[in-house]
């Protein structure tokens, strides 16, 4: 027997012979040895290398583990250096080191997995997206997948387990570092320092108040770039309760914008992110719809140094915009506010017919994209037109079916402070510069439901020139507002750029201040009231390059604009030295007249007119007054040139009324040349539909030299001497001018004549000696009329148009007075006659008589007769005629013998003259009469119509007639014979009968190019 049995024998046999305790010692000691060399060594052993092997398998990656240790006499477990890699060995995910401890008698005392300390360090993880499917393709989305599939195909147990009990005394990550990188659009997030800390960990622990130590926790993540994520508070597992606060620091926004940039034109350079507030997370025991209750207190929110930018461009700068004392109740769906802060917004943007555009440049691709696909602006053309208007605000109050449950928002206050607000105007104008700053906006609380009205105020400068402030309150469930208004200092030269296109006229100078009340529901819904001024004002025309228009003020006082009633009404506009200037260039055009630039007409601006003049507003003005008012009146296309001046203009205009039927009250006056009075009273109201005037102008003691240009270039003589008064009264009912005047000229005496091309023909010194009495006056009650709104009126042409009226009436229309003086209501110039014929009718020879009697009366006149004729009518009547003489003379029947009315219709159907037309036809056509009447029983055999021989008869004769009348010609020579006899007949009758002597009449030639306007013969009036 060998030694190594026998020794093995003599161990058993000493243990055999030791006490029972002793081996029981030995068993015991024995087991832990071997506990030891299984937990220390194997089970180590064994992790390191099936570890990674295991996880390879299942994540489908390479995986490595430096180290698996155990300590097996306090449990303490390592694992070191564990990284999972992707196939291409670049490190995935992983941990330098992590390291528990197990309490192994403090386990078995409180039935619990009780741990000691747990500290991972180092974890890391690098998260990359990969391609954009239907989802996001990430690289660990395999992972998932496998994940998700695994847990699928488990079988699921009926009731859930319960939630061990498991105790930490420490949990901790150090050092962690997450990066994620986003290849399609080439960005990055980096965290290197994330931490974590979990004191007193306890899965069953309730938390019970903010003193208890147990379950606080520590998390703080800190960007590579800046940037920290923090948050701390209490954890509790079941029922899940988590209370703590959370901090966003100096988030630098441009790197989560770089994830999106590529769908923006607008690009983010610089933007920081700041976010806290406390919170309370816990799970609803009651509530199935609502299983988890947030609630947030004391939030602070952060937007700073935003900066929008395009190729280089400012386009938006906001330097803070801040959200204060944020408080949220998820259950109760509940958001508050407390302040809404924004200072010094910095905007740039331009305006045109494709609107602002910043919009494009801040709207993503694919809604762009999309916006223009083929057919969808064709199809939002006709939507646009054929739909009906949105809405301005969803409406409210009206109920709905099982609605869900809506959010609550308060904000307690907005404040917007010192915006800056520039935009280039294309749309109206050529790129006008606007700038809106400082704005200011100041409200009161809002609520998400508009439950109450809005109060607020607002202040903004305009190009720092005009201050606008409003203060009130917006309603917007009623789509109301209400504010009190204030525009001061307004420049009106800023708005030249709009006129220019319609208008020659350049805005010198011109301030505009307005103060009053707005009320508006909607555009076609707003009153305003209150009073508004337009002080220093100064307009030039472009053409001439001179003062057009001035004043000192324009006070409107108590206007009142309802644009609902289509109403303005003002209690009284008083302009203080007003100033206006009318000229006349010399080629007779004026720098009134050219003040409008003409426009290209459109189907819109039709619209709009119609538009416009459908809804016509209702103006009325209380009194409308001048004081220390002027105008100048020059005329350059007179030599030499006139000019005079009224001055000292005083007076006023009330009750002006667009509506009303009551005239306004006029009574102005001012001097002419400083020296002549003129005074202008009555009533007026020029807003109607169909003006209406009743004037009185007064003119007194105007030296006629003063008139000196347009008497040497009208009349053809200069005044050497002479006044004027003039008594004008002027009614305007139905638009329709009357005037009854008076005119006085004293010591009226002419001078050199003047060599104008212009100067009228009529024997002006005949008139004037005719006219002027003894004492050197002339006195005459005169009828005028004109247009005192024409940019042409003057009181000089007036004047001159009132005195030659009364010499070029009789000279220059002696015709239009035959009619006045002998009451013919007809036509004299004209003698109708009947179609093919050159007889006058008794009608015509009652004219004929007038003429005669006014012939008579005035002997110097004479008389032209001109033939016409109409060349359908007389040309078919003429063929009637020569078709009945052939008829005649083929059936020798004599003249008393032909029928008065001889047509197709009545035609006879036997006898000669139903013989003649067979012969004429067969004579003149060259085929045979009963050709006709076959072709007409034939046709009628086709249309199953049966005919008699009588019928058949009449309609043969019928067709034969029509063929032979369109056969006849007449030729121009025959109707210039018919105009011929039509003028001699004219004259016969006014000689023959009416005994007028032949040398007052004559004829003109009616045979070469013949008059063909009618069925007359034309008369026209001239002088031996």
């Amino acid at each position: 027997m060998s030694a190594k049995p026998k020794k093995a024998i003599n161990l058993k046999q000493i243990y055999r012979q030791l006490p029972r305790y002793q081996k029981l010692l030995v068993l015991v000691l024995a087991l832990y040895l071997s506990f030891v060399t299984l937990l220390g060594l194997l089970i180590p052993s064994i992790a390191e290398q099936q570890l990674p092997i295991q996880l390879s398998e299942t994540l489908k990656r390479p995986v490595s583990l430096k180290d698996v240790s155990i300590n097996p006499f306090n449990l303490h477990v390592s694992l070191t250096e564990l990284h999972i890699f992707e196939e291409d060995n670049t490190k995935f995910t992983g941990f330098a080191a992590l390291n528990f401890e197990l309490s192994f008698w403090h386990s078995l005392i409180n039935g619990a997995i009780s741990i000691k300390d747990v500290t991972l360090t180092g974890p890391y993880l690098l998260a990359e997206r990969l391609s954009q499917t239907e989802g996001a393709e990430f690289n660990f989305s395999d992972i998932i997948t496998e994940m998700t599939n695994t847990t699928t195909s488990a079988p699921s147990e009926e009731n859930p387990a319960t939630l061990p009990h498991i105790m930490v005394e420490r949990l901790a990550i150090v050092s962690g570092n997450l990066n994620f990188i986003d290849t399609l659009t080439d960005s990055q997030l980096s965290y290197p320092d994330i931490n974590l800390d979990i004191k007193g960990f306890d899965t069953l622990t309730e938390i019970s108040n903010q003193q208890d130590a147990a379950n606080r926790f520590s998390i703080r993540l800190q960007g590579k770039n800046g940037g920290e994520i923090a948050t701390q508070g209490q954890l509790q597992l079941s029922p899940l309760n988590i209370t703590g606060s959370l901090q966003l620091k100096e988030i630098a926004l441009p790197e989560f914008w770089s994830f999106i940039s590529e769908e923006f034109q607008a690009h983010l350079d610089t933007g920081k992110f700041n976010f806290s507030t406390d919170f309370a997370l816990s799970m609803s025991e009651t509530s199935v719809e609502q299983p988890l209750i947030l609630t947030t207190s004391q939030g602070q929110f952060a937007l700073k140094d935003i900066l929008f930018t395009h190729e280089n461009r400012p386009l938006i700068s906001l330097p803070l915009f801040a959200a204060e004392n944020i408080a949220l109740n998820l259950s109760q769906q509940q958001l508050q506010i407390s302040r809404l802060y924004s200072e010094k917004l910095t905007l740039d943007g331009h305006v045109s017919a494709a609107g602002l555009d910043l919009v494009p440049l801040f709207m993503p691709n694919f809604i762009s994209t999309k916006t223009k696909e083929p057919g969808d602006t064709q199809a939002a053309e006709v939507n646009t037109e054929t739909s009906t208007p949105l809405p301005k605000l969803a409406v409210i109050d009206e109920p709905s079916v099982e609605t869900a449950s809506t959010w609550s928002a308060i904000i307690d206050k907005v404040e917007l402070k010192e915006f800056d607000i520039k935009v280039t105007e294309n749309l109206a104008s050529d790129n006008t510069q606007w700038q809106v700053s400082p704005l200011n906006l100041t409200t009161g609380k809002i609520y998400s439901d508009l439950r109450s009205p809005v109060q607020y105020q607002l202040d903004l400068a305009i190009n720092s020139a005009g201050q606008f402030n409003a203060s009130g309150e917006l309603d917007l469930k009623l789509q109301r507002i209400e504010s009190k208004i204030s525009l001061e200092d307004f420049s009106l030269p800023q708005l030249q750029a709009y006129l220019s296109p319609y208008l020659n006229i350049q805005l010198e100078q011109g301030r505009l201040d307005a103060h009053g009340v707005v009320k508006a529901s909607s555009i076609d819904d707003l009153v305003f009231s209150g009073d508004a001024a337009i002080n220093d004002l100064f307009v030039k025309d472009t053409i001439q390059n001179k003062a057009l228009l001035k004043w000192q003020s324009m006070t409107l006082s108590q206007l009142s604009l309802n644009q609902s009633k289509h109403l303005l009404s003002i209690d009284a506009i008083d302009f203080v030295k007003p100033y206006s200037r009318l000229i006349i260039a010399e080629d007779k055009s004026t720098n009134i007249g050219g003040l409008v630039i003409a426009q290209a007409s459109d189907e819109a601006n039709q619209e709009r007119l119609a538009k416009s003049k459908q809804d016509k507003l209702k103006i009325l003005i209380g009194k409308l007054g001048f004081t220390q008012g002027s105008t100048f009146f020059a005329d350059n296309s007179l030599t030499p040139n006139f000019a005079a001046s009224i001055e000292q203009l005083e007076g006023q205009v009330s009750q002006l009324s667009s509506t009303s039927t009551s005239p306004a009250k006029v009574d102005i006056k001012g001097k002419i040349d400083k020296y002549a009075p003129v005074t202008l009273k009555g009533e007026i109201n020029p807003l109607l539909e169909m003006p209406y005037l009743d004037l009185a102008l007064k003119f007194a003691n105007v030296e006629l030299t003063s008139v000196n240009p347009y008497s040497g270039t009208y009349a053809g003589y200069y005044i050497d001497k002479g006044q004027l008064s003039l008594d004008l009264n002027y009614q305007l009912e139905e638009n329709k001018l009357q005037g009854s005047n008076h005119m006085v000229v004293d010591q009226l005496t002419l001078g050199e004549r003047s060599d104008s091309s212009l100067a009228t023909s009529l024997p002006v010194t005949l008139a004037i000696a005719l006219l002027q009495d003894r004492h050197g006056v002339i006195d005459l009650g005169l009828d005028v009329s004109g247009d005192l709104d024409s940019p042409e009126f003057s009181f000089g042409g007036i004047i001159l148009t009132a005195f030659t009226n009364v010499i070029t009436k009789a000279v220059t229309a002696p015709f239009s007075l035959l009619s006045g003086i002998f009451g013919d209501s007809d036509a004299l110039d004209s003698i109708a006659f009947g179609s093919g014929l050159a007889k006058i009718s008794d009608s015509e020879a009652d004219k004929l008589e007038t003429l005669t009697k006014a012939l008579t009366e005035r002997p110097k006149l004479t008389l032209s007769v001109e033939g016409a004729i109409d060349p359908i009518a007389d040309s078919q009547e003429l063929k009637m005629h020569i078709l009945t003489q052939k008829l005649a003379q083929i059936g020798k029947i004599t003249p008393d013998v032909m029928p008065r009315k001889l047509s197709a219709s009545q035609f006879p159907t036997q006898g000669p003259l139903s013989d003649a037309l067979i012969s004429l036809y067969e004579s003149e056509i060259g085929s045979k009469a009963d050709e006709i009447k076959a072709q007409i029983m034939a046709k009628n055999e086709q249309d199953e119509t049966q005919l008699s021989d009588e019928e058949l008869n009449i309609q043969w004769h019928i067709a034969l007639y029509n063929l032979v009348l369109n056969h006849q010609e007449v030729d121009e020579l025959m109707l210039g014979d018919l105009a011929t006899e039509r003028a001699l007949a004219v004259k016969a009758h006014l000689v023959d009968i009416n005994k007028l002597e032949p040398s007052r009449i004559f004829l003109l030639d009616s045979r070469i190019d013949t008059n063909q306007g009618a069925q007359e013969a034309i008369l026209t009036l001239g002088a031996e």
